[in-house]
């Protein structure tokens, strides 16, 4: 990113530019062209007048289709920190850094030092990738179809919404664990779910100037509960089950998978956050914002769920509470324990913090959908969203039943293919297209015949599984490279990828005689 420059905001909105971002950008087509040579704005606002009342109180009903460059106005850049930041300050981290001590039997201290570094390095591929959206105004997952092509592209798409979705079956679990801690035995995990969902539902629904507005405010009392949290089970945090006798790299390996899918697969969605910004947005200040909105609050919140993780089977009542209600009810046995009424009343805080991350899930995969079926495209988009909801509380019911086993087998498996995927992504924008933003031709983002056969980066992620299979450490199956190494799955994933995709692909560009 050395050509990155640092420029100034753009001069305040006019009134009709914040309609067009009010309206998700201007929802109604024009029919006329874009600078800089783009295409006429493909997308057609339902001609219904039920949608119409959505769109008018500021509903974003625009899909996949890639938004023209003079509906690009939104630059308040620091909103691509606020959406990130505080949908990672949360319940999310705190329950995935449990893991790290609960699942794969770490020390705090090694825990802790893991965490930070993984997190920060596996954040920058997403930091870089966030600053081409506003180049194109095309989603991650469009922008995905000019390597993988439009129906190979299907596959991608497919895991990327598999893997937002489950980061709000995640959240939504963690939430949903600390309401039904309030008073427990009033309700049950699987209604807190679904109270969390329908609440996310209401952003994720309304589209992008609603989620930017929310996200802007919603970090202050999520981040006062977590200090209260903090100051309630600080005294108690120092008693962490004591370190193995003896430990090996190989013991450690797990987590570089499992840090990659916290991390690498925000690269695949990074996109649909600053697709509304112009083309003139300062590429490297969007970077920093990434970079430090997603990976500084989740790795200090993972560290902080590490120590609950440490010391949940050395304290009798929380190691109790875990097995009664999972890391929620520790959480909830420390603030009432502690500070009784006022204790309940954080824990309520904390459990709806995950609102900014759920509602961020739902708007992702609202889109991803029509990614992975094109003919969805018809769907409004609002309509996806509530379909996603409800798969979303269906699937996060039995997972809140084994939560810590389910989350490590699911962020390792998705980090295995993110890497395969992201790395593909990369080398063909800027080994191959020479990180141009003008070779994404907006005018054949959806023509399958124009757009790469997707082939090259398909045969380069089977490939990469061949080797990624073997090598692979879980519950369920280790591989025999593992049993001597380690989990190395992520590593032969990046790089098997990365050398079968350069003459795999400059082979076809040969034979089609063009990108």
């Amino acid at each position: 990113m050395a050509d990155c420059v640092v420029e100034k905001d753009e001069p305040t909105k006019t009134p009709d530019a914040v309609r067009d971002i009010e309206k998700g950008a201007g929802e109604s087509s024009s029919g006329e062209a874009s600078e800089i040579g783009e295409i006429e704005d493909q997308f057609k606002a339902p001609q219904s007048s039920f949608w119409a009342k959505f769109s008018d109180h500021g509903v974003e009903l625009r899909g996949a289709e890639p938004v023209p460059v003079e509906k690009r106005t939104d630059t308040r850049y620091v909103n691509v920190f606020t959406v990130f930041a505080t949908s990672m300050t949360s319940l999310l981290p705190i329950g995935i850094g449990s893991a790290t001590t609960l699942g794969f039997g770490m020390s705090l201290r090694d825990a802790a030092l893991m965490i930070v570094f993984l997190q920060f390095l596996f954040a920058v591929p997403a930091a870089y990738i966030i600053t081409i959206a506003p180049l194109t105004g095309m989603r991650q997952m469009i922008q995905s179809r000019y390597c993988f092509g439009k129906y190979c592209n299907v596959l991608t798409s497919i895991v990327v919404t598999l893997t937002v979705g489950g980061f709000a079956v995640t959240g939504s679990i963690n939430g949903a664990q600390c309401l039904s801690a309030v008073r427990p035995g009033t309700l049950p995990v699987e209604g807190a779910i679904a109270i969390i969902m329908v609440a996310s539902l209401a952003i994720g629904f309304s589209g992008y100037r609603a989620m930017h507005i929310f996200t802007r405010w919603a970090w202050i009392p999520t981040l006062i509960a977590i200090i209260i949290l903090v100051g309630a089970a600080g005294d108690q945090l120092w008693q962490q089950k004591p370190p193995p006798a003896r430990t090996s790299a190989q013991e450690y390996m797990g987590m570089v998978a499992f840090a990659a899918g916290n991390m690498v697969t925000w690269s695949n969605v990074a996109g649909d956050y600053a697709c509304y910004m112009p083309p003139r947005a300062p590429r490297f200040r969007l970077a920093l914002y990434c970079l430090f909105g997603i990976a500084l609050p989740f790795s200090l919140l993972m560290v902080l769920g590490a120590a609950i993780g440490g010391a949940v089977f050395e304290i009798p009542a929380w190691g109790a509470a875990y097995k009664a209600g999972g890391v929620g009810a520790v959480i909830g046995n420390i603030l009432i324990t502690r500070l009784g009424d006022f204790g309940r009343f954080i824990l309520v805080i904390l459990g709806l913090s995950v609102l900014a991350t759920c509602g961020r899930d739902v708007y992702t995969v609202s889109f991803n959908l029509t990614a992975v079926a094109p003919i969805l495209r018809r769907v409004p988009r609002i309509v996806l969203s509530v379909v996603a909801t409800a798969v979303i509380i269906a699937v996060a019911i039995p997972a809140s039943r084994s939560f810590v086993t389910s989350v490590v087998a699911f962020l390792s498996i998705i980090g295995y293919y993110a890497g395969a995927s992201v790395t593909c992504f990369l080398t063909e924008y800027l080994y191959f297209r020479k990180a141009d933003p003008t070779s994404l031709d907006p005018k054949i983002w959806n023509d399958g015949r124009a757009l790469p056969t997707g082939l090259s980066a398909l045969a380069s992620v089977l490939i990469a599984w061949a080797f990624i299979i073997p090598s692979m450490q879980q519950d369920w199956y280790t591989g025999p490279i593992a049993e001597k190494t380690g989990d190395l799955g992520f590593e032969f994933a990046v790089v098997i990828a990365f050398l079968a995709y350069i003459p795999i692909r400059s082979l076809e560009i040969k034979i089609r005689g063009r990108l």
